[in-house]
């Protein structure tokens, strides 16, 4: 399977990622269903058509009706912020108690 996309097929993914979570659709996976890129598609262009790119390459089905897409794990984890290393902190040991005489 080819992980060098078009712009294009950036685009698609990258909208993929972009509207999923309004649409309902979990983004921690490689598989989508056809009904889950046709939102997608409406939202993205309007239309219902899925690209062809996905649809015509026997390589990305994975049953009827289910295409692999590897590249939206891919791009979700390339654009995740790098985890911060944790910051050291002074805990003080003593409790000062103030005592009213």
């Amino acid at each position: 399977m080819n992980m060098n996309l078009s712009k294009r097929q950036q685009g698609y993914v990258d909208s993929i990622i972009e509207h999923a979570p309004s649409l309902g659709i979990d983004l921690q996976k490689d598989d989508f269903s056809r009904a889950e890129l046709r939102q997608v598609s409406m939202a993205f262009k309007g239309k219902i058509w899925i690209p062809n790119w996905i649809t015509h390459d026997q390589s990305r089905r994975s049953a009827r009706g289910i295409f692999n897409i590897p590249e939206v794990q891919m791009t979700v984890a390339a654009n995740a912020p790098a985890e911060e290393p944790m910051e050291m902190v002074d805990i003080p040991t003593e409790e000062h108690v103030l005592i009213e005489a």
